[in-house]
């Protein structure tokens, strides 16, 4: 039997478009023969019937919401600013003014009335508008929401000081709806929101905050997406194989962890530039609530559920970002437990493959981290931040070892749970 995690170590050629339609509609086929290949199935079917998930934007949806497209196309430009002021009182002047127009746009432009009878309506009624057509909006107005909340980029700490805020009612209003149809509960965006569904189909984001920057700045701004994004595409052939294993224990070759180390280059993602102008948008830090963390990654999470790779994080944790059809998809693979039952069958070929996987997604997670370690770079108009994580506290985030031990602690205590 093959090894999954060599697969995804070898070298890869794209699909075509029409290859991953066809793998699309034999996933959806399948659905409804056992538990996993249909919550496989509802993934695709929630996710615009496509993986990547595909959102469509301004152009499919219903008129009165489009005016929020052209308040975040407005505002754009005023966000990034080429050199960070240090004076406190000058980023709260500059903050208070990028957040005027932000109201004054909407106000302009947004007739909440209409908002909210729309809304309502293609909440019951999906012809109304489509599932692309929601995971787009919903890119839109959590971008709109992180813009509002952050005001200028780089972050810089006057913002950051910030423990709430109140947004304004064209931004708050809609929010439950997508919740709802979502299934979410976080107040800001996710890796879903912020990568696969702000992407249109050249595969160009749609809701850049790079807007009248330098090549180099949209090229990393794009790759911050594309990174995640395209190893999708070379993971949904993994997802069908999962749920086959589900059913009958048989493992074939597949590929994708490649893609990061070939492309998480100094050319794509420029080292000084990533933090400032790309992580710092992706957090939130508000009321307590994290932002976007790379771990919100469906394959990592997919391979974490597949081989039992514990500790789980909480369901409170994981409906704050991840759309209900991904936790669906989780948790039937978590529950179906494949290396407890690989035990119970006493089937030692395939005990043997599946610890093969853990140990490799183990050293692969250790080489990533060493990878990310040059891109934490310190920025004088910022507290210390991560995206996912929210503020930081102490130096250890700066210390490049202490990041290393921390995670090979962290992985040896999800190895131990696993054995």
């Amino acid at each position: 039997m093959a090894s999954l995690l060599s697969w995804l170590f070898s070298s890869v050629k794209d699909s075509p478009s029409d290859a991953s339609s066809i793998l699309c509609s034999q996933i959806l086929k399948d659905a409804d023969q056992y538990p996993v290949a249909a919550a496989l199935g509802d993934l695709l079917l929630n996710s615009g019937n496509s993986w990547p998930p595909k959102a469509t934007h301004a152009e499919s949806w219903p008129s009165a919401l489009k005016p929020y497209h052209t308040v975040y196309q407005r505002v754009a430009p005023f966000l990034p600013v080429h050199e960070s002021s240090l004076d406190d009182a000058e980023n709260r002047l500059l903050i208070d003014k990028t957040r005027a127009l932000v109201v004054a746009l909407l106000e302009e432009e947004v007739y909440i009335p209409d908002v909210c009878e729309t809304l309502e309506e293609c909440s019951s009624d999906s012809e109304m508008m489509h599932m692309s057509g929601w995971l787009g909006f919903y890119s839109c107005l959590a971008s709109l929401r992180h813009a509002y909340r952050w005001a200028v980029l780089p972050v810089v700490r006057e913002a950051q000081n910030e423990i709430s805020l109140q947004l304004p009612r064209e931004l708050d209003i809609p929010w439950p709806y997508i919740q709802r149809r979502l299934g979410i509960t976080s107040p800001g965006g996710s890796m879903s929101s912020n990568s696969y569904y702000n992407l249109n189909a050249r595969r160009e984001i749609v809701y850049r905050i790079t807007t009248g920057m330098s090549e180099e700045h949209n090229r990393t701004e794009l790759w911050n997406s594309l990174l995640f994004v395209e190893v999708e595409d070379k993971a949904l052939p993994v997802y069908r194989h999962i749920a086959k294993a589900a059913q009958s224990f048989e493992i074939d070759d597949f590929r994708a962890f490649k893609h990061f180390y070939e492309n998480m280059n100094d050319f794509n993602l420029v080292p000084s530039l990533w933090l400032p102008y790309c992580q710092g948008f992706q957090g939130w830090t508000l009321e307590g609530i994290n932002g976007v963390s790379g771990g919100q990654n469906i394959l990592i999470r997919t391979l974490d559920s597949f081989l039992g790779i514990r500790p789980w994080p909480t369901d409170e944790e994981e409906a704050l970002h991840l759309p209900l059809a991904q936790r669906n998809w989780l948790n039937c693979l978590r529950e179906l437990d494949i290396r407890a039952l690989a035990q119970e069958k006493g089937n030692e070929e395939v005990i043997e493959q599946l610890n093969h996987m853990v140990s490799q997604l183990r050293l692969w997670r250790m080489g990533h981290m060493r990878r990310m370690q040059r891109y934490q770079i310190y920025r004088p108009e910022r507290n210390k931040m991560t995206a996912g994580k929210s503020l930081v506290k102490d130096d250890s985030v700066l210390d490049d070892n202490a990041m290393v031990n921390h995670l090979r602690q962290m992985l040896s205590v999800r190895l131990q749970e696993t054995k």
